[in-house]
């Protein structure tokens, strides 16, 4: 059949707008919210789309009782995309009685796919990807589901993009023990890898686990590598257990970056142990440290960790810093604003062949001193920082973080993502001789 530029086909509730040459066109299709069963119409045409088509899902329930799994492949050219509609908030779900039984979806070897504006409520896993490269997951919400969030274990990921999405009450099952992480990235054994992707922007919160397999906020498993972690919000990883809010292993062939996050209340702020940069972060109020830096039985041998500019505050019942660089070549501690006054600030060993600098701390001290070169008196938490106790950490005038820190390790932006100008600040901020904040106040919510 010969078709004209544009035609309009309306089958059983479902418009699809289609466009371009008869031999070769791009499609969109409309849809709404139809009877429960074990298969539905966004299932269905979710899985037929091809390179260039949209799928836009009008708002509503989409509630299913069995499997939901889609394959898209798009191209470079003609990416594919699956959207809520302008306005409207979809929702896909499931009967209460099934509620974690199955994942809420699957996204199984999908390429060159943008996810965008969709709710996604219960699944035993929110939102599973099973491989795949290229593919933007963004401005979606996962919520109370039985166990974690957002999962990439199952298979080899690569050149994903996961932005702003509200990710919170994770870990609700009933059925048994449960975990309750924010984002699950790459295998625990390594078998499978996550690389080159942009983790950016999240909002994440209330994570439960009832288990040894946790609630971190976002993990980056062992031989993942050249990810970034940046600007998320992170707090209240600490419902049935205390997990940390950000985890990366390292060990693969390049670097992760962990920059510009803000975390509280989780039992580590920041866990690391090898082939990371850890800049521009601020943790307060978790229960075992603000980062640990330590080997980990998944990944023993340490390396190749860059730790600056980041501001750690009160941590009445933990650590300000625990490090364990015994052997470990290519460590870097320096700039950091470590204030645990009724705690231990940091507590360090094998740090003989490490570099440390320019960290001002306010607290006890293990395995190291001060010695006005590694470690300076930073003075008190309340003559430092402007309002602590309202969750602002910008140095106040005078502080001694301003204009103190080591310029050889100086980040080129700080958390505002405001350029650093020398004589550069100790710390996530960079002060500028301003006295009060002009950027992003800390709360909860995403950072903007």
């Amino acid at each position: 059949m010969k078709l004209g530029l544009l035609n309009i086909l309306i089958v059983s509730g479902i418009v699809a707008v289609l466009a371009g040459q008869p031999a070769c066109f791009a499609a969109t299709f409309e849809i709404h919210p139809a009877i429960v069963d074990s298969s539905e119409e966004f299932e269905n045409i979710a899985n037929s789309l091809k390179p260039g088509d949209e799928l836009i899902l009008h708002g509503g329930v989409y509630s299913q009782n069995g499997r939901r799994a889609v394959t898209a492949k798009g191209t470079p050219e003609k990416p594919i995309v699956i959207r809520a509609a302008d306005g409207e908030s979809p929702l896909l779900t499931r009967p209460v009685d099934n509620i974690d039984k199955h994942n809420n979806i699957e996204f199984v070897d999908c390429s060159y796919l943008t996810i965008r504006g969709i709710r996604l409520k219960g699944g035993s896993s929110g939102v599973r990807f099973i491989r795949g490269h290229h593919i933007t997951f963004e401005n979606c919400e996962i919520f109370e589901t039985g166990n974690n969030a957002l999962t990439m274990n199952s298979g080899n990921c690569d050149a994903f993009i996961i932005r702003k999405n509200h990710i919170h009450h994770t870990g609700l099952s009933k059925r048994g023990a449960t975990e309750g992480e924010g984002m699950y990235i790459g295998c625990h054994s390594g078998s499978c890898r996550t690389t080159n992707t942009l983790v950016e922007g999240n909002y994440i919160h209330h994570l439960r686990s009832t288990s040894n397999g946790g609630n971190d906020g976002i993990e980056i498993k062992v031989g993942s590598y050249n990810n970034t972690v940046r600007n998320n919000v992170i707090h209240d990883t600490n419902i049935g257990r205390q997990y940390p809010g950000i985890f990366v292993y390292g060990g693969g062939k390049g670097i992760n970056i962990v920059e510009g996050n803000v975390i509280w209340n989780a039992g580590e702020g920041i866990q690391v142990v090898s082939d990371a940069i850890i800049r521009n972060n601020i943790i307060f109020n978790c229960a075992v440290t603000g980062i640990t830096a330590t080997p980990h039985a998944a990944m023993p041998k340490v390396r190749n960790v860059r730790i600056v500019n980041n501001t750690i505050v009160n941590h009445p019942r933990g650590r300000g810093i625990r490090i364990r660089w015994g052997g470990a070549p290519d460590m870097i501690f320096s700039n950091n604003a470590v204030y645990c006054p009724d705690s231990i600030a940091v507590d360090a060993s094998g740090v003989t062949n490490a570099v440390f600098s320019a960290n001002y701390v306010e607290g006890r001290l293990v395995g190291v001193e001060i010695d006005n070169s590694c470690f300076y008196d930073g003075a008190s938490t309340t003559r430092t920082f402007g309002e602590p106790d309202k969750k602002n950490y910008w140095p106040k005038p005078g502080s001694n973080l301003i204009n103190n820190a080591d310029p050889v390790f100086a980040p080129k932006l700080d958390f505002n993502n405001t350029a650093r100008k020398p004589p550069f600040d100790v710390g996530a901020y960079e002060t500028e001789a301003q006295a009060t904040n002009p950027g992003w106040q800390i709360k909860a919510g995403f950072k903007k």
